[in-house]
């Protein structure tokens, strides 16, 4: 698991899927490059992988960080071999922002509500391949990682 230093980006790697889970906070810049650099790394040590989960239950990337992604992140996650991306959100904002890119970009990006992980882990399944009850429990730890940082950040 890697974890951004600010604590509010916590990733893993599941066989060919990226699962990622950002806290309650807006991502910083910093957070987000560190996260690419750690998504980058993955790629390096293991290949590309086809899918990816991300959580992020009240903020996605800001437009600065998606264009990060796309223009200087995207060989080096080997953003063309991503074959579908699921978006869990608590956020219908963020969940409606998505599906109206989808429409848009006729990409494999969907938006998922909390309540409906198993059904956004058998979509992504249903292309990727990849263990879906190590992904829930891998899923469930980094979440639990980033929820820590925000209560240890009120108590200082």
């Amino acid at each position: 698991m890697d974890i951004t230093r600010d604590g509010n980006v916590a990733s893993v790697r599941v066989g060919n899927l990226w699962l990622a889970a950002s806290g309650w906070r807006p991502i910083a810049d910093d957070a987000w490059r560190e996260y690419l650099e750690a998504s980058a790394a993955s790629v390096r040590t293991d290949g590309p992988f086809y899918g990816v989960l991300f959580w992020a239950p009240a903020h996605g990337p800001s437009a600065r960080q998606r264009k990060m992604l796309t223009h200087e992140f995207a060989e080096a996650i080997r953003l063309d071999a991503q074959k579908r991306v699921a978006l869990i959100s608590e956020s219908a904002l963020v969940r409606g922002t998505i599906t109206a890119i989808n429409w848009f970009a006729r990409k494999n990006v969907v938006a998922f509500s909390p309540k409906d992980v198993r059904r956004a882990l058998e979509w992504l399944a249903a292309d990727i391949a990849f263990d879906e009850t190590l992904a829930r429990r891998s899923l469930d730890e980094i979440v639990v990682a980033v929820r820590g940082s925000e209560r240890k950040g009120a108590a200082s």
